[in-house]
């Protein structure tokens, strides 16, 4: 008979783990903690996660806790990649404290707190340090596989090397590279903003010789006649100004993508793309033509002697009556003279 009075009996408990991940979500997800690594999780310390069906990030322990996430079931973590916490608990408070301050999420101020090396994500991007000499027989099998097809490719995604690996969890692998300096992280960001352009053309000198003009007119005439006409609509335009866009050009004449595109591989045509700010019609911000009544010039002439003996200066007046053209005016002074100005406007109706 087996007798069980003096075994020790050990309780399997379910740990879950708060985790901060580096993207733009207004809240931390619980994730799952397995048994084997219950003894290696603490706060502090960096995680692999899965988020999403296919997504990998490394996150940030900001809690544990045997409790159970109500509203989903909670994923395994993946792996834990640090021995000791990373990030102590002051810093958690201070990134608590910027979130709620500044009103932004807490994953981007753990995305901007990291360097680009602690937070590696699917889609970090992996290249080789050619500046560092290495010996390749030192290296294990799926080491030396990364390198081999960084050698061949360039760069490799942290989810390219998990193909590659044909094993989900790579984190501990590029971070043992990482530390013998064998790799670069870079961090890619994707420009969320993209600037409006607006396509300029002009004529090449060249052809502002007589002759040379003569020779490609003869040429066009017979090889490209729609080339010509864009040719043709261009010197109409330019003897107004130096450059027209290419509405202006088809506004001009039946002038055709293709042509124009034509002419610029031939260098005729010179093609030149400006930023155009998306906040004025045209190119250039419309000159203000408002005049400041008697007492905003009062109040303005103030101001500008206040400043010539103190750096801060309270203008105090009830809504709608006229500070906000004063400002602009002060604005526009020291924006004409070269300098910068920040301008903070709390009252959100307006």
């Amino acid at each position: 008979m087996l007798d069980l009075s003096d075994s020790v009996y050990v309780e399997r408990k379910t740990l879950f783990a708060e985790v901060v991940l580096p993207i733009p979500i207004a809240k931390n997800y619980t994730y799952r903690v397995p048994f084997d690594r219950t003894k290696d999780v603490a706060i502090g310390k960096r995680v692999v996660v899965q988020f999403g069906r296919s997504k990998i990030y490394t996150g940030v322990i900001l809690s544990i806790s045997e409790k159970t996430p109500e509203k989903y079931e909670a994923k395994y973590l993946m792996d834990v990649l640090d021995n000791e916490p990373l990030i102590i608990p002051q810093q958690l408070a201070f990134w608590d404290w910027i979130a709620g301050y500044y009103m932004c999420n807490p994953g981007d101020v753990m995305n901007a707190a990291l360097p680009a090396a602690l937070k590696l994500a699917s889609e970090t991007k992996i290249t080789l340090n050619n500046d560092f000499d290495f010996d390749k027989s030192e290296l294990n099998d799926k080491e030396f596989l990364i390198v081999d097809a960084l050698e061949m490719q360039g760069e490799l995604t942290v989810s390219e090397v998990s193909k590659l690996l044909e094993q989900k969890t790579v984190m501990p692998v590029l971070k043992g590279l990482f530390n013998k300096n064998i790799i670069y992280i870079a961090e890619e960001i994707q420009e969320k903003y993209k600037p409006r352009k607006r396509s300029f053309y002009s004529l090449n000198s060249v052809y502002r010789q007589p002759e040379k003009l003569k020779e490609l007119f003869e040429m066009l005439e017979k090889r490209a006649p729609k080339q010509l006409d864009a040719v043709l609509a261009l010197l109409q335009l330019i003897k107004q100004k130096e450059k027209v866009t290419k509405a202006e050009l088809e506004a001009a004449g039946q002038v055709s993508a293709s042509a124009l595109k034509a002419l610029v591989e031939k260098e005729v045509f010179l093609l030149e793309e400006k930023v155009i700010s998306r906040f004025a019609d045209e190119g250039e911000a419309a000159e203000s033509t408002f005049q400041l009544n008697e007492h905003q010039q009062k109040a303005y002439e103030q101001i500008k002697q206040q400043f010539e003996q103190k750096e801060v200066v309270l203008l105090h007046g009830v809504t709608s009556s006229g500070k906000t053209q004063i400002y602009v005016r002060l604005i526009e002074e020291m924006i004409s003279a070269g300098k910068q100005v920040l301008f903070l406007l709390p009252e959100i109706a307006l």
